[in-house]
């Protein structure tokens, strides 16, 4: 098993077993860091990404373990904790996995039965994750046109079609290719995503223009790494003519056999505009099969179940207790027309669960929320697509402005840039972004 990107967090009030365990475990090649008390683990936990915890059952500033252990699965579902105890403990410890721990390992710990006891956690949760079926990126939001998209992501997966997905910003185009991915194709075959936009300048295109050649296009070396699994090419209207082509290619020439890989397409151009970037033999071959995502204005029902289901999440992620909104902002939730779609009520909630201290939603953030608060009043919720950059300033500008949405939560930051916690803290590091602790 490869440890090098694994990050384990070690939490024993007696230092010289933490220092023993870390020495075995960076010896092992795993990333590693220790807390003494539950205050320095917690600030550890949401400082960066920890793959597992090895946290003993006693902890001299809380009840028991059973306490930190069901704060962690709150704030990170996905970690897995190993629960360290003495021989008395044992039956507690065995409670413990009730309650969302992955085993217990009993004190003394010998190295040969911490690593076998490590590596079976892993082990086990790589399968869950690999048979896991469904999407929880994607939520069955009620409406008889969800009802219908539902209907034809299904589809989608089940028959191995490639689609254009076209869909007004906001509207989850990412999140409908994960659902058919993750319904459709086993989960062993890569998701591979190719983003045009970040091509649309790049060296390659310029040297398209001049007549030089490379030995592989940005596009065929995304085909290649998603072989036999799926392809997201984003925002096609960006795709230069040679590319159009090898897309083309791609679509009609592929066999049905085990290195077949399944694209999906996706825009947020209408049609007419869409026809005109494309060259026509591609248009008329996906413009029939395309799925059109809804958007939110004046869907009610939509709106207020999708409401509830981002505090539900804000809830879990921030440590609050918040069970209800105010009808004014009800109202306005519902009045407003939404030009960033899903996103944007997302946003708009996170920001106001993180405005509220009591268990309500009131009335009286509305003008932080919705500016003046009269319908398609523009505010600066969304995060806007943002022009002009060049491509290596494009992500840092969009993480910067989602840690200031977050104020500094990176677990939340990363739900709003839609990528999981791991891939935001190396991207905080790579671009050298500032950051600030968030308390809650």
């Amino acid at each position: 098993m490869d440890n090098v990107n694994r990050n384990i967090l070690i939490i024993d009030d007696n230092l010289t077993v933490c220092l023993m365990l870390k020495s075995w475990l960076v010896k092992k090649g795993f990333g590693a860091e220790t807390a003494t008390d539950v205050s320095e683990a917690k600030r550890k936990l949401k400082e960066q990404p920890f793959d597992l915890v090895l946290c003993d059952i006693r902890i001299p500033d809380a009840d028991d373990g059973f306490c930190f252990l069901t704060w962690a699965k709150d704030y990170d579902s996905d970690i897995l904790v190993i629960m360290m105890t003495g021989y008395a403990d044992v039956e507690s410890a065995v409670e413990s996995m009730k309650s969302g721990a992955s085993d217990y390992i009993s004190k003394p710990i010998a190295p040969e039965q911490l690593f076998k006891k490590i590596d079976e956690a892993f082990v086990l949760h790589d399968n869950m994750l690999k048979h896991r079926r469904s999407s929880n990126d994607f939520i069955r939001f009620p409406g008889k046109e969800y009802s219908q998209l539902y209907g034809e992501l299904d589809l989608t997966a089940e028959n191995d079609m490639h689609r254009l997905i076209v869909g007004d910003r906001g509207t989850g185009k990412l999140s409908a290719v994960k659902y058919i991915y993750e319904k459709g194709i086993h989960l062993s075959k890569p998701l591979v995503i190719f983003d045009t936009e970040k091509f649309a300048d790049s060296a390659f295109s310029r040297h398209l223009q001049s007549g030089a050649v490379e030995d592989e296009s940005p596009l065929m070396r995304k085909f290649h790494e998603a072989m036999g699994g799926l392809l997201y090419i984003r925002q096609l209207s960006f795709l230069n003519i040679s590319q159009q082509n090898e897309l083309l290619n791609i679509l009609t020439k592929q066999k049905k056999d085990g290195t077949f890989t399944q694209v999906i397409m996706s825009t947020d151009m209408g049609k007419q505009k869409l026809q005109e970037r494309l060259i026509p033999k591609l248009y008329h071959l996906i413009e029939k099969s395309c799925i059109i995502l809804p958007s939110l204005r004046g869907r009610e029902e939509t709106i207020i179940s999708m409401a509830g289901h981002f505090l539900r999440f804000a809830n879990s992620t921030l440590d609050k207790q918040i069970d209800a909104i105010d009808p004014v902002i009800r109202k306005q939730l519902v009045d407003y027309d939404w030009p960033g779609n899903i996103q944007e009520l997302k946003n708009c909630i996170i920001k106001a669960a993180l405005l509220t201290e009591g268990s309500c939603i009131p009335a009286s953030i509305a003008p932080e929320l919705f500016g003046g608060g009269t319908k398609g009043t523009a505010r600066a919720l969304q995060l806007n697509p943002i022009q002009g950059l060049r491509k290596e300033n494009y992500e840092k500008e969009k993480i910067m402005e989602a840690l200031e949405l977050a104020k500094g939560n990176k677990t939340m930051a990363a739900s709003i840039l839609n990528i999981d916690r791991k891939t935001l803290y190396n991207k905080i590091k790579l671009y050298n972004v500032l950051t600030t602790t968030h308390n809650s």
